[in-house]
């Protein structure tokens, strides 16, 4: 066993030999929440006549999409609307958000802000991570 920093590496007891790493308990859980600061207009990007017409319907300024957990959920009342292409576009981030970054070569705790995949009309998310109490968001299935 080797204890390299915030994290245990173990070796299995029997070959073939594995590695694992087992995080400590409790560990920081933050929920991450995406802010809509930028709604743009359509514009084209080669001179032709774009797809859309208008801004993205689905979100305002303001608008809230909270995730909690690893993995990830969202969290219904902390959620202003969902565009499956923006969340989409995001979800891989949340998974390593949620949780705490001890690499110093991760970046993902950097990370400040994100882009749906629109590219004629994308709108612009602040990330935020607030760190929570385990069990603060519990699961929908979880024991009461």
């Amino acid at each position: 066993m080797c204890d390299c920093g915030i994290y245990t590496l173990t070796k299995t007891r029997h070959p073939p030999y594995a590695f694992y790493i087992v995080a400590p308990h409790p560990y920081t859980m933050y929920k991450v929440v995406f802010t809509v600061v930028e709604v743009n207009d359509p514009e084209s990007l080669d001179g032709e006549p774009t797809h859309v017409s208008g801004p993205c319907k689905m979100y305002r300024v303001g608008d809230k999409m909270t995730v909690v957990g690893n993995p990830g959920r969202l969290v219904p009342e902390e959620t202003d609307s969902v565009c499956l292409a923006a969340f989409s576009a995001v979800l891989p981030l949340t998974s390593a958000m949620t949780r705490e970054v001890t690499e110093p070569w991760d970046y993902m705790d950097k990370i400040k802000y994100y882009s749906c995949p629109d590219s004629e009309r994308p709108v612009v998310f602040k990330v935020e991570r607030f760190e929570v109490e385990q069990g603060e968001y519990p699961t929908p299935y979880s024991k009461k």
